[in-house]
């Protein structure tokens, strides 16, 4: 799959045929794309719009935030432009992937987001193309794998909180970074909209060479506003911002097995070894509508949502129900829309009583130390409940 003139390859039949074929595109996707790929070179100056944003993208590797909104701004098709330019950049994907040893089933895996993320564009817009790129652009350019049931990428973790491990025990803390504004709940401030002006407060940390101080996370998911030391010769710094972690995320599709996502999990920790084996990772992180720290009172203890959240340290971020709402009722739901919500699953009757009932349901974030992972945080946090 040739692509030794820079752009031009991408737009011709042939390179769109063997690139839908590779990553198992859908017969009606592979169909859009080749007639989107004729309209666009059968205008130069369009095909040559293409080949700028490919070139800007996978060649000189321009600023790519500012170069996907000026993609995504064009007049003419801006998703099938998108869709085809990003199918383009397949041949420096499987260079990348060939580098590293990795295989190719793995590429195949990873790339089934095109097909989902284009089946999104025909249901909002009505016909096919691409506009989540800036998320689809860590596929293509090596940066997000899919192993199993999810989704990982290397990144530098960058919650506000440190983790510990009792050195005899096993028990796990997390401790508060300082300067972290937090309500009187212990939930971010702003949280879904509501500053706490008044009963809010800010987290400080100290060490001072023998002990950390600093305001420990709960088992629900909140700061508690007292805090706790903890001795550097009976815990050790398990985690802590700048260090190497998993950033995982949960791809549409088949479901969400707690046994398919350890299984990931172990898949992540031998993959990292055997084809990056730099990457020293420290832990799992995920960032989700999933670790909403309502879920454990809303659904049941056996239900997948609250086992995948079982695993991990529930730590608090400032959210929203928007992520929520999407997912569990369709896009663009908002909470005017609740009357008119369907009530057909029993996690959108759960949702839905709670919210009409005047609830707030937030997203979260959370840790899974690495060698924690069969286990999660059945170890217990040393603070119990909020205060």
């Amino acid at each position: 799959m040739s692509d030794s003139d820079g752009a031009i390859d991408f737009l011709q039949d042939r390179y769109i045929e063997r690139a839908c074929e590779l990553i198992r595109l859908p017969a009606p996707m592979t169909k859009a794309l080749l007639e989107g790929a004729r309209r666009i070179r059968s205008d130069e100056a369009w095909a040559e719009t293409a080949r700028r944003f490919h070139r800007e993208l996978f060649t000189e590797q321009l600023d790519r935030v500012e170069t996907n909104k000026r993609l995504l701004a064009t007049e003419r098709e801006p998703g099938m432009l998108a869709a085809v330019v990003y199918l383009g950049a397949l041949p420096q994907t499987i260079r990348f992937y060939e580098s590293r040893g990795i295989p190719e089933q793995i590429l195949i895996d990873t790339m089934e987001d095109m097909a989902i993320w284009m089946e999104h564009h025909r249901r909002r817009y009505g016909d096919w193309g691409l506009r989540e790129i800036g998320w689809l652009y860590r596929h293509v350019t090596g940066g997000l794998f899919r192993l199993g049931r999810l989704q990982f990428a290397f990144m530098a973790y960058n919650g506000p909180f440190r983790a510990f491990r009792h050195r005899s025990t096993g028990q796990v803390a997390a401790l508060c970074d300082g300067g972290v504004r937090l309500r009187a709940d212990g939930q971010a401030d702003g949280t879904n909209g509501i500053i706490d002006s008044e009963g809010g407060w800010t987290s400080v940390y100290t060490f001072d060479g023998r002990v950390h101080t600093g305001y420990p996370v709960t088992r629900e998911g909140a700061a508690a506003r007292t805090t706790v030391s903890l001795s550097a010769e009976e815990w050790e710094l398990a985690l802590e911002p700048g260090d190497t972690v998993w950033d995982v995320h949960i791809p549409e599709g088949s479901r969400m097995s707690h046994e398919l996502c350890r299984q990931s999990y172990d898949d992540a920790v031998e993959f990292a070894k055997a084809y990056f084996p730099e990457q020293q990772v420290r832990a799992f992180v995920c960032t989700s509508w999933l670790l909403s720290p309502q879920f454990p009172r809303l659904l049941p203890p056996d239900s997948n949502i609250v086992r995948f959240q079982r695993d991990y340290y529930i730590t608090p971020v400032c959210s929203d129900e928007s992520q929520t709402l999407e997912r569990v009722f369709g896009f663009g739901t908002k909470l005017a829309d609740l009357p008119r919500l369907p009530r057909d699953t029993s996690l959108q009757r759960a949702v839905h009583d709670y919210l009409s009932a005047g609830g707030h349901i937030h997203g979260a974030a959370g840790f899974l130390l690495v060698a924690d992972r069969g286990r999660g945080t059945d170890i217990a946090p040393i603070v119990g409940s909020g205060t």
